[in-house]
């Protein structure tokens, strides 16, 4: 399961997997994906419990174990500082990046314990960053931490390992739209400034996200934070 698959980086999570021959359930929020080979596409919104419906009628489908979730959702803040916040943004973030994360695990869990799943939540290494007016954005994404350490805490009875690939600053549309909010006008010279020169691309990440959800040489890794940035 490819849960936010709709997105830059659970399109190419769940592409890659498709193209590994797995049987792949892709959930989206607003607008339903173009048919894609081994991609059977289920709406999913985190923040309406009434929508887990559909996903539950699509588990109960399958008799097959679940053997893999990489969880991709998320949304992004203002960028503006916390005193300039209003908290209902604080509310939505957790929203989105934790307690959808929280209902999504509730609905897949028994298939997911049936696989001995391997389980990969998409955070962001601003938990480590923490620069001035992330700080919705940065709290909510350290929720998101804590869920996936303790998650693999209480998961692994069952078989099931839970990790978290916090990747710093990955090229997408939305990157580019957070990017403007933040006051930046010229992207490429923004880029060439990273370490390396340029940021993630979305296969990197996913491609580091399908691994570590899937490759023997990982199974027996859990409860950590992989983070995909350059720290010095």
């Amino acid at each position: 399961m490819v849960a936010g698959a709709s997105g830059a980086i659970g399109t190419a999570v769940a592409h890659q997997l498709a193209a590994g021959e797995w049987d792949v359930i892709g959930t989206f929020h607003l607008r339903k994906p173009a048919p894609h080979p081994g991609i059977r596409w289920v709406p999913f919104d985190g923040a309406d419990e009434d929508s887990l419906n559909e996903l539950h009628a699509t588990l109960d489908s399958d008799a097959r174990p679940v053997q893999a979730v990489i969880s991709c959702i998320g949304a992004p803040s203002s960028k503006r500082r916390i005193a300039d916040t209003d908290a209902d943004e604080f509310d939505a973030l957790f929203m989105v990046n934790v307690t959808a994360v929280v209902r999504l695990w509730q609905a897949v869990c028994k298939r997911a314990r049936l696989g001995a799943a391997g389980v990969v939540l998409l955070g962001s290494d601003t938990t480590a960053t923490l620069r001035p007016g992330n700080g919705a954005y940065s709290a909510a994404k350290a929720g998101l931490e804590a869920l996936a350490v303790t998650l693999a805490a209480e998961e692994v009875e069952h078989g099931v390992r839970v990790n978290l690939v916090a990747p710093s600053l990955t090229a997408s549309p939305l990157a580019e739209s957070v990017l403007a909010l933040k006051g930046v006008t010229n992207i490429e010279e923004y880029y060439r400034a990273l370490p390396w020169g340029r940021p993630l691309s979305v296969a990197e990440v996913a491609a580091v996200a399908v691994e570590i959800a899937s490759a023997p040489h990982w199974r027996y890794a859990s409860g950590q934070v992989v983070r995909l940035a350059v720290h010095g």
